[in-house]
């Protein structure tokens, strides 16, 4: 086996040079204006005209570049006619209108092109060209021609050379063009869905509330999206206090629109009747009343009773928190009074369930997100790794958070989240 010299071949070292530059730029300009740099120096070309027919009538067109081989090695800002494309005036007829009635690659020799209407005299020294069309979806949409001075300088074969160059480098810009709408269009809904989550955070308590003989301690942390988590404490006429937990089925900013409007809904009721069931018939009847298809948001709330310890509940749908008994030890799962998502039907209807807590006894709500949470190995988080964490804790709230939290992060080593996480932990001090 030989191995075939190939350092000192200059056409090779300036292609390798020219597709390790062009592979480096992220838009259509520097694309082209670096292509035009390195591949002008093995096919000669003394001027170049590119014309573009996108979107105008027939027959006319517009001049994206016209420039000599001296602009294109001197000019520090190349054309842009994506940016400058409505400054461009249109043209028709001339020189360039005819070679655009003929779709197709032409090699054009002695050529006397003076008072041309596009260009005036900018070709009156050119002698030969070679004209091909740039398809885009089976229309020449663009061309690219190539002038030199000699009248008989360019061929057959640099013509289908430049052909397929030419169609090759446009594929890479449409290409490009269509990478940077993305980006922009990715940019612009990112901020979109940052001002909705910081609407919805808005919504959520700026502080935690003072609530006779109990402590408490919340933790609501985001997913890459806007999504539709939702806690809230509600002070009642007669000493009692509300305290619900919320999450609305999917993310973004459709999510986050239903969580503001059960905040709405929860914060503009009047009653008569404040206990759990009744607030939930009432926010499930609003809700359904709206028919947001394929939206349903799943719900616990509690009414507590600071003089007696004594706590009624109410759940829709969600995942039944957890009671960790001071004496015992023990992880119960208030797993009764349950009832549908609010949202889903009309006709719904909740049971109450009733727990007392004794001193020290702490109550976790929490929201999918935690239980749902993967390991790389599309393993969830899951309701027993829940159990394990809260038996490490002391049972503190600011204890119940951290160690859920330092559980999620064993489990997935990652410290994103495909889903809002939200704990509220509640204890029932001396």
């Amino acid at each position: 086996m030989h191995s075939v010299e190939i350092s000192k071949n200059h056409d090779l070292n300036v292609l390798a040079e020219m597709l390790h530059e062009v592979s480096t730029v992220s838009d259509p300009v520097s694309l082209l204006h670096r292509f035009g740099q390195h591949f002008w120096k093995i096919r000669p070309v003394d001027f170049l005209v590119t014309l573009s027919c996108r979107e105008l009538p027939t027959g006319h067109y517009k001049v994206t570049r016209a420039m000599s081989i001296h602009d294109l090695e001197t000019t520090h800002e190349p054309p842009n006619p994506w940016r400058d494309w409505v400054a461009l005036p249109p043209h028709t007829g001339g020189f360039l209108g005819q070679l655009l009635d003929r779709p197709v690659p032409q090699l054009l020799h002695d050529l006397d092109l003076k008072n041309d209407p596009a260009l005036a005299d900018l070709l009156a020294e050119m002698g030969c060209c070679m004209a091909s069309p740039i398809y885009d979806q089976g229309k020449a949409i663009n061309w690219n021609i190539y002038f030199h001075h000699d009248p008989t300088f360019y061929t057959l074969d640099h013509l289908a050379d430049h052909f397929l160059t030419v169609n090759l480098v446009g594929t890479a810009t449409r290409n490009l063009l269509a990478v940077n709408h993305a980006d922009q269009l990715n940019r612009k809904l990112t901020a979109q869905l940052e001002a909705v989550a910081r609407v919805q955070q808005a919504l959520l308590p700026t502080e935690i509330p003072k609530i006779p003989t109990l402590t408490i301690a919340t933790s609501y942390l985001t997913s890459d999206e806007a999504g539709g988590d939702y806690y809230d404490f509600f002070p009642l006429h007669n000493g009692k206090w509300g305290i619900l937990i919320a999450d609305v089925s999917g993310h973004g900013a459709a999510a986050a629109t239903v969580m503001a409007m059960l905040h709405a809904i929860l914060h503009g009721y009047e009653g008569p009747e404040f206990g759990p069931a009744a607030v939930m018939r009432y926010a499930n009847h609003r809700l359904s009343a709206r028919s947001i298809d394929a939206t349903f948001v799943t719900a616990f709330y509690a009414l507590y009773d600071p003089a007696t310890g004594r706590l009624e509940y109410a759940c829709a749908g969600h995942n039944p928190p957890r009671l960790k008994r001071w004496q015992s030890r023990e992880i119960l799962a208030l797993d009764n009074a349950a009832g549908l998502p609010l949202g889903v039907t009309e006709e719904c209807d909740f049971e109450t369930g009733s727990i007392k807590l004794n001193t020290h006894d702490t109550l976790i709500l929490y929201t999918d997100g935690i239980t749902e949470a993967f390991n790389a190995q599309r393993e969830q988080f899951g309701p027993e790794r829940l159990d394990a964490a809260l038996i490490e804790c002391s049972g503190e709230p600011e204890c119940v958070v951290d160690s859920v939290h330092k559980a999620l992060y064993a489990h997935t080593r990652s410290l994103g989240r495909d889903d809002d996480q939200t704990i509220v932990a509640i204890r029932r001090a001396e």
